[in-house]
């Protein structure tokens, strides 16, 4: 479906290509205003529906709501009032293209969309740390300036950049999504591999997480139950870790959580409040981290947060009186 809606955006662009080019044509014959003004409506509903299509790849699939495409048929239906009235525009006498009362509304509706995108992307795709999410922000600048030499020098390529940054805009949600572990949406082992490689010399200190029980509640009650615990594990850990940080699950209930400083008292703060949030929902995790500092490599601060966290473990079982075995 996310495919889908990226063809939608992206056929829209070639039918605003044809139709700038047709448009162009048509401006030169007085007697062809009948067919200036279908495809004057045409490229300014097809520019809207571009900018929702790709709105609906960045929304998630429980909000793809139909509220979404009323400011394009809004705009739409406004344009089309340029067959019997000049309210969105219309030609003079000497066939020059002027712009309504109403005109605005056909640039406004496509900024809406833009805002929106960017809402959604920073709010449920970008990373909280890092470079990637300045990747949409720059693609967003491209478009506008892309638009503003548009209206200012009359050019016919906005539509080529809207589509050229919409593809890559969806190259880099796909290259995201797989860095994303599908099920609790925490970034995944390759991503955690490529991380400490890219930011070795900025990571603080490094938390290992584990669950407790993993085994257990899959044997007594299901997967569908383990899962369910791991995700809810891995949205604590959401919930609880701050901007400095990144979270990523490395397989199976092992978690683990990077941070981009080395202040052990909020490190302290972050742990506990994971901690007590899981326990909240009913479950159990073991904790271990360490600091990263000049006489310790990040490779042996991962190791040293694993013993620590194996230590944490083996207590918990010796304090419920259940073999480690069972994890």
């Amino acid at each position: 479906m996310d495919t889908r809606y990226l063809w939608l955006t992206v056929i829209s662009c070639l039918i605003l290509v044809f139709e700038d080019s047709l448009e162009a044509m048509a401006s030169q014959d007085p007697s062809l205003r009948f067919v200036r003004t279908l495809l004057s409506v045409i490229g300014y509903t097809f520019r809207s529906v571009a900018a929702v299509g790709l709105l609906l790849v960045i929304t998630p699939r429980n909000k793809r709501k139909f509220v979404l495409w009323i400011p394009c048929l809004i705009n739409m239906l406004i344009c089309i009032t340029a067959f019997f009235t000049d309210i969105a525009f219309g030609f003079d006498k000497d066939y020059h293209f002027y712009r309504g009362p109403l005109g605005i509304v056909a640039f406004i509706v496509p900024i809406i969309y833009l805002l929106l995108i960017l809402w959604n992307t920073f709010k449920h795709i970008a990373d909280r740390s890092g470079a990637e999410k300045y990747i949409v922000l720059i693609s967003v600048i491209f478009c506008l300036a892309a638009s503003a030499a548009d209206v200012l020098g009359g050019g016919i390529r906005t539509n080529e950049a809207i589509m050229i940054s919409s593809v890559f805009f969806y190259i880099f949600l796909y290259s995201h999504d797989n860095r994303r572990d599908p099920l609790t949406g925490l970034l995944n082992r390759q991503a955690f591999y490529d991380d400490c490689a890219v930011f070795e010399k900025t990571i603080g200190a490094v938390s290992s997480i584990d669950m407790n029980g993993l085994k257990e509640l899959n044997d007594t009650k299901g997967h569908q139950e383990g899962d369910k615990a791991l995700i809810t594990i891995g949205q604590c850990i959401k919930d609880a870790t701050d901007r400095d940080s990144r979270a990523y699950r490395i397989g199976g209930d092992e978690f683990v959580v990077l941070f981009f400083h080395d202040r052990d008292d909020t490190i302290c703060e972050i742990n506990r409040d994971i901690k007590d949030r899981v326990s909240e929902r009913g479950y159990s995790i073991a904790v271990g981290y360490s600091i990263s500092d000049p006489g310790i490599s990040l490779d042996g601060a991962i190791k040293e947060s694993d013993r620590l966290m194996y230590e944490d473990k083996a207590k918990y079982y010796r304090e419920v009186g259940k073999d480690r075995g069972v994890r």
